[in-house]
């Protein structure tokens, strides 16, 4: 549907992936997502580093995803395009800048590599 380079030099993906639901209502949403590469340095503050990040690497891969779903169930078919436009408007205005803040990759490496790890402590 969209791509826009943010102002942190990440990339915004939006996927409209609205559908018919029953006679002439319809699902109407669209995907927003922000592909983050993972590199050795984002598990520098990580004990035993070098080895979590090749077993995060092969479990989950060098790119993991932000993403946000908005979304509207049961609409008109007649409304479905001004409807995807409010999502999106709303999106844009509440939601865009957040996603453009410069600390955002770090923040949510962080927590996927900390959520890892708690996976890794429920197998042991």
């Amino acid at each position: 549907m969209e791509r826009k380079k943010l102002d942190n030099g990440l990339t915004l993906e939006l996927f409209d992936y609205s559908r018919k639901i029953a006679g002439d209502r319809w699902l109407v949403g669209f995907l927003a997502r922000v592909p983050l590469e993972i590199t050795m340095d984002d598990f520098s503050h990580v004990p035993d580093g070098q080895r979590i990040f090749e077993q995060f690497v092969e479990s989950e891969g060098r790119t993991i995803y932000f993403e946000i779903k908005k979304e509207r169930n049961f609409i008109d078919e007649a409304e479905k395009s001004g409807v995807l436009n409010d999502l999106l408007q709303d999106f844009r205005l509440n939601t865009l800048p957040y996603l453009g803040h410069e600390s955002l990759a770090n923040g949510i490496k962080k927590k996927r590599i900390a959520q890892f790890r708690e996976r890794q402590q429920w197998w042991k």
